[in-house]
């Protein structure tokens, strides 16, 4: 997909609504390992339901590079995009 492949070039990290683009990365062939891609989930996904969630993303503090990963109301779960 173009946009992982942008975001992998520039070492960037994708932020998504899009439970289907999250998995479009979990499943991509080459895995990712100088971007990231963090899923947000929380129904419905208004700016106030969601302004948490960004909160969490920035106190987390850490690299999301390499890593696939979801952030709902109760934390966050992040997976290795990295093929050992």
């Amino acid at each position: 997909m173009v946009l992982l492949d942008l975001a992998e070039s520039e070492a960037s990290t994708v932020l998504t609504l899009d439970k289907d683009f999250w998995q479009i990365a979990v499943q991509r062939r080459v895995p990712l390992e100088r971007s990231g891609v963090v899923l947000f989930r929380f129904h419905p996904a208004t700016p106030g339901n969601l302004d948490p969630l960004v909160r969490v993303l920035v106190a987390a503090k850490g690299t999301w590079a390499g890593c696939i990963s979801i952030i709902t109301a109760d934390g966050f779960q992040m997976l290795a995009a990295r093929k050992s």
